[in-house]
């Protein structure tokens, strides 16, 4: 994993990444995890612009050039997954911090025990999903589809297709009642239409006619499933775990 951490404050990006690297070294997380630190948040963007991934991003709200939120807005049109936590002086933005689809913010001055709770929650949370997968079958054979890397599945006459991210694509003969009795256990996946099933971490916007993907792709929503799917990509979308 990779943790970015953002503060135009020497000092207390200095402060944070020694809590956040003392959190590491006590072995809470099994996996090796990289933590890079940023004096700007226009630094972070180029990073990320140029397709630096991280799973993780502590980011000051108050900064020149392009603030907390405004980063997280960023962010959050190239990656829909990563968990995005505040850093605040106040309160006072944590309505704003669900616009972005924050995964928590904490109170300056930063303290070590409320942080390594959200850190503890943001890694569990990667880990578990990272190792969600079902399994489907091909003609060739049985592949396992990772469900964070899942972006949606579409049936085309008798075929079921898995659309995956990095342009993978595996077509199988499963029937589409079959997927959905899988899929439609994790809260990030919904049907919109009788003939797609989606995740909605890919998920950029929603019209009155369907969904638009994080890669511009277009699902379409049934009119009478609308209000419900709405609903739901809300729920999605706005919540935030404390």
């Amino acid at each position: 994993m990779k943790i970015a951490i953002c503060d135009d404050d020497k000092r207390e990006l200095l402060h944070i990444s020694g809590l956040v690297n003392e959190y590491l070294s006590c072995g809470f997380t099994e996996s090796k995890t990289e933590v890079c630190s940023f004096e700007s948040s226009m630094r972070l963007l180029t990073q990320i612009e140029n397709g630096i991934h991280f799973d993780v991003f502590l980011l000051d709200v108050i900064m020149p050039n392009i603030n907390g939120i405004g980063l997280a807005a960023k962010i959050r049109k190239i990656d829909q997954v990563a968990k995005i936590i505040f850093l605040t002086s106040s309160s006072e933005f944590a309505v704003d911090s669900y616009s972005v689809g924050a995964f928590n913010y904490l109170l300056k001055p930063i303290q070590k025990n409320p942080l390594f709770s959200v850190l503890e929650k943001a890694c569990q949370d990667i880990l578990s999903g990272l190792k969600q997968y079902i399994v489907v079958k091909t003609p060739a054979n049985l592949s396992k589809v990772f469900l964070h890397e899942l972006i949606y599945v579409e049936v085309t006459g008798r075929t079921v297709c898995f659309y995956q991210k990095g342009g993978i694509t595996l077509e199988s003969t499963s029937t589409i009642s079959q997927v959905e009795a899988i899929l439609l256990l994790d809260k990030r996946f919904i049907k919109p239409h009788r003939s797609y099933i989606i995740n909605l971490d890919y998920i950029k916007n929603l019209s009155q006619d369907g969904f638009t993907t994080t890669s511009d792709l277009f699902i379409p929503v049934s009119r009478n499933v609308y209000k419900e799917v709405k609903q739901a990509y809300i729920n999605y979308s706005f919540q935030a775990e404390y």
